[in-house]
């Protein structure tokens, strides 16, 4: 033990103190890019940021847009190149993943379009979605008094901000007319006094929203702790289809389906009840925590036609608090769809299925975790582009669970890291590519520039499908890493080891560098860990065009 200690601070002495070491080590921008990757073009948008980025699979410019605004949550490329992107301000409600503006820019940047969706009442966040026939669907927390939720029969009550669904007509250059709308507040169930109004037992009705489900915390909103944001929603996708529209609700643990084939007058009754519901049967008072599926999960989509899984839904599944292990996975499965468009109850009372068509990993492991954000969006190819967003690590994986990409967002929020250094608050709520076919860039230049991390010594290689245009250069490695730490969990010394030469970086969950080393291929790198506070720490090696290269620590004295 003495001696691993010893060795790691002589190390750690050599490798800080040794600056032109440090610019020799990739530490941003694209790791990977294999040929089975989908080669195409990725919309990047960095949390804190009030830039937004398309970069080619080399990680190389092809278009920014600015905006006085820093994100506030998905955006979206149109099929006229234009970018919609949400924007965070301050209004009434200020929790985890909030927006409040939406704003449409021209290829070219100029201000197309803007909608303020914040006030006292109301308060868009998180996602929103662009419908065929050119509305969007605004995703909203909207206000509710203490003294509703005593009327609705909610236990102890107190303010809350149910979620809302508004479609709004864009009218330019900006705000909007309102055409449809749904209100969670509408389509509850409970159960403790029948005086009140949809008195009745969740389990006889799963197609309701009870409203003692879950509690009230979370978020930076009045009342701190408590600041009512009851189920915190953090996606919305509609299906043109079948003009239905799926929800993820993370507090909940549960993704919702409800019918966009109706009037708001109809939304407002039995109509707009949900049609689906997944993730977590105890939600509708049929299962136990034994039964939950969804740990604090982002990015609930259905699977589009063209993908081998077409029909499916895929979801980013944090793991956040998943018995037995702080792992994230990507899952899909197939809904019981009837073909009426409504869904199949099981003879239990659930929905089913009672399990996954497809996940990655196979197995939850400790090298794959992000608590929060994130997403997932399948590609034409039958890949996975997935973003592992606390850490801006985007990457993408086959069927079979290979890795062919791999990129770390090099902006956060101090700025844009170049290379060799470390970024620090690069979180990335969701990531996008678009295909070279893809009719927003008819007519539009994608020559490539620089990386966003600027110039680089590491080479990348695109590998274009049959018609594209893209150029190629550089090569990379065929050996890929193996990653070790031992012991861990961790008392007082870990020591890392992997096949490869490269750069060994210790942070905590604030991203913070806490040790760092470059080592030579199987040549252990021990660390004294007697002074951390217990918790979870991660471990990455960096190297040119590597996948698998992080690892998730654990301390316990």
């Amino acid at each position: 033990m003495t001696t691993f200690h010893f060795r790691a601070l002589a190390c750690l002495a050599a490798c800080f103190g040794a600056s032109t070491l440090l610019a020799q080590t990739q530490t941003v921008g694209t790791f990977l890019n294999a040929p089975e990757s989908f080669n195409g073009y990725t919309l990047l948008d960095p949390m804190g940021s009030t830039s937004t980025y398309v970069i080619n699979n080399c990680g190389e410019l092809i278009n920014t847009w600015a905006s006085e605004y820093p994100s506030g949550g998905a955006c979206y490329l149109l099929e006229d190149g234009s970018l919609v992107r949400g924007c965070r301000v301050n209004g009434a409600f200020t929790g985890g993943g909030v927006g409040g503006r939406l704003e449409r820019r021209s290829w070219e940047g100029d201000l197309l379009w803007e909608l303020d969706w914040a006030d006292d009442n109301q308060h868009h966040h998180h996602d929103f979605a662009w419908m065929p026939n050119g509305n969007v669907l605004v995703l909203a927390w909207e206000l509710r008094t203490a003294d509703e939720a005593a009327a609705a029969g909610r236990v102890n009550p107190q303010t809350m901000w149910p979620e809302s669904i508004t479609e709004i007509e864009p009218t330019m250059p900006a705000g909007g007319n309102v055409v449809w709308e749904w209100h969670a507040w509408d389509h509850l169930v409970q159960d403790t006094d029948p005086t009140l109004d949809a008195y009745g037992t969740p389990s006889d009705s799963p197609h309701r929203i009870d409203v003692n489900y879950a509690n009230v915390g979370g978020g930076g909103g009045p009342g701190g702790a408590n600041s009512g944001d009851w189920m915190h929603a953090n996606a919305v996708n509609y299906h043109p289809g079948l003009d239905q529209i799926a929800i993820s609700s993370r507090r909940f643990n549960e993704m919702w389906v409800i019918d966009h084939n109706t009037t708001s007058e109809q939304a407002a009754g039995p109509a707009g009840d949900l049609l689906y519901r997944f993730g977590n049967p105890e939600a509708y008072g049929n299962g136990t925590a034994d039964d939950r599926l969804f740990y604090g999960q982002h990015d609930v989509q259905w699977i589009p036609e063209g993908h081998p899984q077409a029909g499916q839904f895929v979801i980013y599944n944090n793991g956040d608090d998943r018995p037995g292990c702080m792992c994230s996975t990507v899952d899909t499965w197939t809904p019981p769809l009837q073909a009426d468009g409504t869904y199949a109850l099981s003879g239990d009372g659930t929905f089913g299925p009672q399990g996954w068509d497809w996940s990655y990993p196979e197995e939850p492991n400790v090298t794959f975790f992000s608590p929060n954000i994130s997403g997932v969006q399948p590609q034409p190819n039958g890949n996975y582009l997935v973003c592992e967003g606390a850490g801006g690590r985007l990457f993408e994986v086959t069927q079979s669970g290979e890795t062919v990409w791999e990129y770390i967002n090099p902006e956060g929020n101090f700025g844009v890291s170049p290379q060799g250094t470390d970024p620090q608050q690069n979180s990335v709520f969701r990531a996008y590519r678009y295909g070279p076919d893809f009719p927003g860039f008819d007519g539009k230049d994608l020559t490539p520039g620089e990386p966003l991390e600027g110039p680089s010594e590491f080479s990348c290689n695109l590998f274009p499908a049959d018609g594209d245009t893209a150029s190629t250069n550089g090569a990379f490695p065929s050996e890929m890493p193996i990653l070790m730490a031992y012991p861990n969990p961790a008392n007082d010394v870990i020591t890392l080891s992997a096949n490869l030469a490269g750069m060994w970086t210790i942070r905590n969950v604030l991203g913070q560098t806490l040790a760092q080393c470059h080592v030579s291929p199987s040549a252990p790198f021990a660390v004294s860990t007697s002074g951390w506070p217990e918790g979870m720490y991660f471990a990455s090696l960096n190297m040119p065009y590597t996948r698998g290269s992080f690892l998730r620590l654990s301390i316990a004295h």
